[in-house]
């Protein structure tokens, strides 16, 4: 089973990593963890390179995935991680495609400024978006 866990740094998200360690730590699931970060607005590459832009998210990334890479390592449960660049939706939907994921799990709510009433707006584009 594969199972993609879009994570932001957010309590939300570590809040769904948790809940595959404690779920799926025997079920020999196959964790696929995604940050996106998104894109940054089109002026800033008037004065920053291409590479640095990449740097900069991947660094971002990489911050947001440590924990849940160190709580997924722990339990023995086995993953990959990627760092994207996108709408974040649209890339979490894509990526569980892309990978063959049969399930997405995601914190509802996340980092993002926006309220929603319920769940987070990237987590109501998410369900409606997702076939899985």
């Amino acid at each position: 089973m594969k199972i993609l866990v879009p994570v932001d740094g957010s309590e939300a998200s570590a809040h769904a990593v948790r809940y595959i360690v404690k779920t799926f730590a025997h079920a020999g699931a196959e964790v696929h963890l995604l940050n996106v970060q998104p894109p940054l607005p089109g002026a800033v590459g008037d004065f920053v390179g291409e590479k640095e832009r990449h740097d900069y998210h991947e660094d971002e990334g990489r911050k947001a995935l440590e924990e849940p890479r160190r709580l997924l390592s722990e339990a023995g449960i086995a993953h990959r991680d990627y760092v994207a660049v996108g709408s974040v939706a649209e890339t979490i939907v894509r990526h569980a495609g892309e990978l063959g994921c049969g399930q997405i799990v995601i914190g509802s709510r996340g980092l993002s400024p926006l309220p929603n009433l319920l769940l987070g707006s990237v987590t109501t584009r998410v369900l409606h978006l997702a076939e899985v």
